[in-house]
């Protein structure tokens, strides 16, 4: 079987923003299956450090720009006739979409819904674009796969007819994820926070991730408990994200922040598994990765109320009120000084499954 893959926003997976999800699944996918042909559709050229199965075609379908308009070509009409020339028998709309005025048959892959409350930091004319054309996409998929239980129960709000052809696909956590003895962790800590405590937050510094509130509740900390504790935000610099990075330079704790926009995966996984704990401070993702990570390094976890970070943390999450800025500064102190606590919920840990069910992707 030939199968067409719009692999664009493989372009986009990072460790830390991401956490490389498509591109795990695809990799995986493609290996468990060499018997079929993956022809994989790109908007630009991909990185030569992008490497790929035998099994896999790389067809370059040149992009005309990020606006509306621009996409609606491309997908529709571009990819259309890429896709009809490859002789496609099933196409994989892997970011959340499919070009409606193909017939092949298509399967639809969700891993975010956030843009259906309205996301800051992503044009209004975007969202409002999306929430348009995802009932159609739904509609015409023969499969609709999503991430989480919680994108599940989101997709059966919004469309309950697509019920039948709803599977749910939970993506494997990287195993380089995995707790620190007491010497590493003293090694992280000297390479990347000065050998003192830290939490970390992993993410693109991007408005959707509430980095500002987190930087506030961090500064509440520093006031109340006069600590040398400091702050890791791991993931790339965005524009959306610029109003962020440049508070830094006038933030009163500037010293006890550190960006570190473009760690790899090893370093990532240090990172978190040497922190004293994490915060995810993300509410509408779909899939809350980093707290399954930190599970997984046996790291507590400190998260606004959300569906995401639940299904991913279940009680051994410290969770905040997202309306309540005090509350996050508050859930933060507390487990700074209360070791009890953190050790009650390293208890109730849970951790995540060890691989993902590729057939999902290709299988009715």
């Amino acid at each position: 079987m030939r199968i067409g893959v719009n692999a664009s926003c493989v372009l986009q997976d990072t460790p830390a923003d991401t956490g490389n999800i498509i591109r795990d699944l695809l990799s995986g996918l493609c290996r468990s299956y060499p018997e079929h042909h993956f022809i994989f559709f790109f908007d630009q050229a991909p990185p030569a450090t992008l490497q790929w199965p035998q099994n896999v075609t790389i067809v370059v379908v040149p992009g005309n720009g990020q606006r509306n308009w621009q996409q609606y070509l491309w997908l529709e009409w571009k990819l259309v006739s890429a896709i009809k020339k490859q002789q496609v028998d099933l196409f994989l709309g892997m970011d959340g979409q499919i070009p409606l005025r193909s017939k092949v048959p298509a399967h639809l892959l969700i891993s975010d819904m956030g843009f259906l409350r309205g996301v800051a930091g992503i044009p209004v004319a975007r969202q409002r674009w999306q929430k348009k054309n995802l009932g159609r996409y739904i509609g015409q998929a023969k499969k609709v796969i999503v991430l989480s239980h919680t994108l599940e129960q989101e997709v059966l709000h919004y469309a309950p007819a697509a019920a039948a052809k709803l599977r749910v696909l939970l993506p494997a956590i990287d195993s380089s994820y995995q707790p620190l003895q007491w010497e590493e962790r003293e090694e992280v800590k000297s390479t990347y926070a000065g050998s003192v405590e830290y939490f970390v937050a992993v993410g693109s510094i991007h408005p959707k991730n509430n980095l500002m509130p987190l930087l506030k509740a961090f500064s509440a900390l520093k006031r109340r408990l006069h600590s040398n504790m400091k702050l890791l935000l791991v993931g790339s610099e965005t524009a959306a994200g610029a109003e962020i990075t440049g508070s830094l330079p006038s933030y009163k704790y500037r010293n006890d922040v550190v960006l570190i926009p473009d760690a790899d995966q090893a370093t990532l996984a240090g990172i978190v598994a040497g922190a004293y704990a994490l915060v995810y401070t993300a509410r509408f993702a779909g899939v809350a990765t980093p707290v399954y990570a930190a599970m997984q390094c046996e790291v507590p976890v400190i998260a606004l109320e959300g569906a995401a970070a639940r299904e991913a943390g279940g009680e051994a999450v410290l969770y905040t009120d997202p309306e309540n800025l005090e509350d996050l500064a508050d859930k933060m102190c507390l487990l700074y000084k209360d070791e009890e606590l953190r050790s009650r919920l390293l208890s109730k840990a849970k951790k995540a499954g060890g691989t993902a069910a590729f057939d999902a992707l290709i299988i009715d």
